[in-house]
């Protein structure tokens, strides 16, 4: 690492043991708490870790864009509400489900589901760290190392997130009603740090949707999400997760999710990002029992000076299993996306189907897309495919659809949209398909 590079490293940890100081010293004789507990092994963590640079393989791209955003004093906490007339704006019309709204990162109790869809129980992770199974059980989730060798954002959320949910389905539980979790930003004084966090336990037999949602509303400023999701899918369960990231164009945000299935469960992740100034996707999921089926599905929309980065990983370490990745964006102005997607298929993993690919349009002579696809396969009996293409518009089909009375912005406009609609198709829930089709619609008209 060079010493410039170092020395914005330290400052930046200095920060944050500022700010760790800080919170610890305000704990008023609750430093025993198993959540003041949870959060100091965290920042001991990081305290060892680097965050990283763009030397570290798995940052090559990113490194350099988060470390210059992270050099903002991010303060900890930055208290706001809404009105009930704001958080109206950010429903997601049509769509029936338990609503959780966060608003700078600190959970509006007074705003959120005063009842919960049967099958399902929700608390407060310091809660759920009072009862020594569910304890254990967190601890076990957040020994994952997530797919990437270096990821400091991982104990950083874990230091510093005040309101994280623990989120468990009883089991053979078919919850009818999707968990909506609304992550709004609103102007503050200075640029804050928020850190959602999700424990969700998807028990045996069971069937559970999850949506998170990350919007900024008018006049935010600078401001920085960590997130972290950890989620397990256990035998024959079912859990389809979306994720619908709206930031504004001063915003960083880290997002990490890491999975564990167990035999004959699925797990479907659809994501969509349009927001953002600096953003970076970490989705990994373990395959732990056999007849597992994993769906990633993600669409990334970039302009001006955007930077949008997805790193999958799916790690194939049980035979008879199935994966399906998809992928697609678009760029143009001076935005750059980034996609590096591993699938690991283990020596013993043999009868795996695991297929991978990601497309994309880049629209002006200084958008940059950077595409990683890799298979690393060990086993002899599988079927796996991957591939990238970059590309432009047909200028045939742009031709064809002026013949037939479009304008040329309206031709792109609707190319453009019929590129990236087919990941999008993939949703289940009509309302929240409709919704993302809708605000694709909206970023695609400027």
């Amino acid at each position: 690492m060079s010493a410039i590079l170092q020395d914005q490293d330290i400052a930046t940890k200095d920060w944050y043991k500022q700010l760790f100081q800080t919170y610890r010293q305000g704990l008023n004789g609750h430093s025993e708490h198993p959540l003041a507990q949870f959060r100091l092994a965290a920042y001991e963590q990081l305290e060892g870790q680097d965050f990283p640079t763009r030397r570290d393989e798995d940052w090559k791209y990113s490194g350099a864009p988060i470390a210059r955003m992270m050099e903002n004093r991010f303060q900890a906490t930055s208290a706001a509400t809404v009105d009930a007339k704001t958080l109206a704006a950010y429903q997601i019309p049509e769509l029936t489900a338990a609503t959780f709204v966060f608003v700078n990162g600190v959970f509006q109790e007074a705003l959120s589901a005063s009842t919960l869809p049967k099958g399902v129980s929700i608390e407060r992770l310091s809660a759920a760290l009072e009862n020594d199974e569910k304890r254990s059980w967190i601890e076990e989730q957040v020994a994952q190392a997530g797919g990437t060798e270096q990821n400091t954002f991982l104990p950083l959320n874990r230091a510093f997130a005040e309101n994280g949910l623990y989120i468990e389905t009883e089991r053979n539980a078919q919850v009818d009603l999707p968990i909506y979790c609304l992550y709004l930003n609103t102007p503050s004084d200075e640029a804050h740090l928020s850190n959602p966090q999700l424990f969700v336990r998807v028990r045996g037999g069971s069937t559970l949707s999850l949506i998170e949602r990350f919007q900024a509303t008018p006049a935010t400023g600078s401001y920085f999400t960590n997130v972290a999701n950890w989620i397990s899918v256990e035998d024959n369960a079912h859990c389809h997760h979306y994720k619908l990231q709206m930031e504004n164009g001063q915003a960083l945000q880290v997002h990490n999710t890491l999975v564990r299935q167990g035999r004959d469960s699925t797990y479907s992740n659809y994501s969509l990002d349009l927001g953002g100034k600096v953003v970076r996707n970490n989705l990994a999921t373990t395959l732990l029992g056999s007849n597992t089926n994993t769906n990633y599905y993600g669409v990334y929309l970039g302009d001006q000076q955007q930077h949008i980065d997805n790193q999958t990983f799916i790690d194939h370490a049980v035979p008879h299993c199935q994966s399906n990745e998809l992928y697609k964006g678009i760029l143009t102005d001076y935005a750059r996306g980034v996609f590096n997607g591993k699938v690991m298929v283990r020596q013993d993993a043999q009868k795996t189907n695991a297929f991978q690919q990601n497309s994309s349009l880049v629209l002006s002579k200084n958008a940059i897309m950077d595409a990683k696809p890799q298979l690393e396969i060990f086993a002899d009996d599988v079927l796996c495919s991957h591939g990238a293409t970059i590309g432009q518009l047909d200028e045939t089909s742009v031709f064809f659809l002026r013949s037939r009375g479009l304008s040329e912005g309206q031709a792109r406009q609707l190319l453009q949209q019929a590129f990236l609609s087919e990941v999008l198709e993939a949703m289940p829930n009509t309302a929240v398909r409709e919704y993302a089709l809708e605000m694709l619609e909206t970023k695609l008209l400027g």
